[in-house]
């Protein structure tokens, strides 16, 4: 039987946009004790826009393209919904996030985590969603296990942690999925606390979830 674990939800019918020059943010979750996630936030970024986002030391920032194309800071390559950007640091800063693409916006998920970072470097690495229904790393980078999974509905999957009793960020960002027992539909996340392991089911096509142990 499934042991219902603490749990936050984070609705996105409750969501609060705020516009900043040329983007939108929506700050998902912001730094909660005792977990290593220190804020997640969505922003949509005009054609020709830009964004900045300012990070603290010791953090690992991960960027998911979810539409559109972006160039970030002085890096030369922009970075596409078939790739992931991360950068650890050891120092404050800001990142400029530049819509590449003239005609479209650039929609990212931002996720700061704790790092005990001992140098700065950024990475970017290739993200494959062809094949449904499995998890997939989404960064080798991360100290932590994080994935990401597109799934076919009623396909049904178990997540063992690889630490036991600890705390599960997850978001929908696509579709619904009753998971851990609740229901969530696109841009809902979750904050999962005391986990051992995770049952979900995708209730929708093409539904597509991430989570991090936390």
């Amino acid at each position: 039987m499934l042991v219902q674990s603490p749990s936050k939800i984070f609705k996105s019918d409750f969501s609060v946009w705020k516009k900043e020059n040329s983007s939108l943010v929506n700050t998902i979750f912001s730094e909660e004790k005792n977990v290593k996630l220190k804020r997640a936030v969505e922003i949509i970024v005009d054609e020709n826009g830009a964004s900045d986002y300012h990070y603290q030391e010791k953090s690992c920032i991960l960027i998911i393209v979810l539409y559109g194309e972006i160039l970030i800071n002085d890096f030369e390559k922009p970075i596409s919904s078939e790739q992931v950007f991360t950068l650890q640091s050891i120092e404050t800063d800001t990142l400029k996030i530049q819509n590449n693409l003239p005609n479209e916006k650039a929609d990212i998920l931002l996720l700061e985590f704790k790092h005990k970072a001992s140098e700065t470097f950024f990475s970017v690495e290739s993200l494959n969603l062809s094949e449904k229904n499995i998890l997939i790393q989404i960064s080798e980078n991360l100290k932590f296990p994080n994935f990401i999974g597109l799934y076919d509905g009623r396909k049904e999957q178990e997540y063992n942690l690889y630490k036991k009793r600890k705390s599960i960020f997850g978001m929908v960002i696509n579709g619904a999925f009753e998971f851990q027992n609740r229901l969530m539909e696109t841009r809902d996340a979750i904050l999962l606390s005391e986990v051992e392991m995770l049952e979900f089911e995708a209730l929708s096509e093409n539904a597509l979830i991430l989570f991090f142990e936390v």
